[in-house]
């Protein structure tokens, strides 16, 4: 990386960088990517300190030192496709986000599950769940109606996660399961702050901070079940609007019951 400022609101430009890498060895897919009108099957990070999380980054950047974005992947060929993507333009050629200059030094594995992992490590652990808590670790938002909605209750976390978990291609999960358990599952206690990003064209408002939730004991095994494998598609999928371009980051902890 050459001496520079990247802009505190970044994501949109690592979103073309990515689609820019894509477009040399998929084409094609990149225009199907574009032209889907769904919830799309990766999210991508903002960059940030090696070593820490997204978030975590500061505009002054130095010649020689490294940054880091995530890319999470829930498609077989889209995986496959970035994979070889990634790696001709850490052969080829130079990249830059705000005319800064960088290259392509590693590309680390940080995890790989298949939705049947979820599903049964869920089905092994619900009994025990109670409490879990979120961090939104780069700005967050709803949308509804045109509008910014910043607090994330559990009707927004649970219908966000579920279309992530279709567009992995997860099993359908039953608008009765769904609604018990967004019914059931209540905010416990938060620390969240809002910001604002500059898109541009436009300015979009968001939080980020911790929310713990805890869901009530009426839930049976089955929505526990349901409910934590949703849970496992946070750190891939992220939370909300604009995830593609470093909104929504997000990690899940569950917190175990003491007996």
């Amino acid at each position: 990386m050459n001496d520079g400022g990247i802009p505190q609101t970044h994501g949109h430009m690592v979103h073309g960088l990515f689609f820019n890498i894509l477009k040399q060895t998929n084409p094609e897919l990149c225009k199907v990517l574009h032209s889907m009108n769904c919830t799309l099957p990766f999210t991508l990070s903002t960059l940030y300190k090696c070593g820490a999380h997204p978030g975590i980054m500061t505009s002054a950047v130095e010649k020689g030192k490294r940054v880091c974005f995530r890319t999470g992947l829930f498609n077989d060929e889209l995986i496959s496709a970035v994979s070889l993507a990634m790696n001709k333009a850490m052969i080829t050629r130079p990249i830059s986000i705000a005319d800064i200059s960088m290259s392509i030094k590693a590309i680390k594995l940080l995890d790989t599950e298949d939705i049947a992992d979820l599903e049964q490590r869920a089905a092994k652990s619900a009994d025990r769940l109670r409490t879990f808590r979120i961090d939104f670790q780069t700005l967050t938002c709803f949308r509804s109606e045109g509008r910014s909605l910043l607090f994330p209750e559990p009707r927004l976390v649970i219908s966000s996660l579920y279309r992530s978990w279709e567009a992995a291609g997860g099993y359908n999960v039953s608008s009765e399961t769904l609604r018990k358990i967004v019914e059931n599952v209540f905010p416990a206690r938060y620390d969240m702050h809002t910001g604002m990003l500059d898109m541009g064209k436009y300015l979009l408002s968001g939080f980020t901070g911790y929310c713990i939730y805890e869901a009530d004991k009426c839930l049976g095994h089955k929505e526990k079940s349901v409910l934590l494998s949703l849970l496992g598609m946070v750190r891939y999928a992220g939370l909300g609007y604009k995830t593609t371009m470093g909104m929504g980051q997000a990690k899940c902890t569950i917190i175990e019951e003491k007996d």
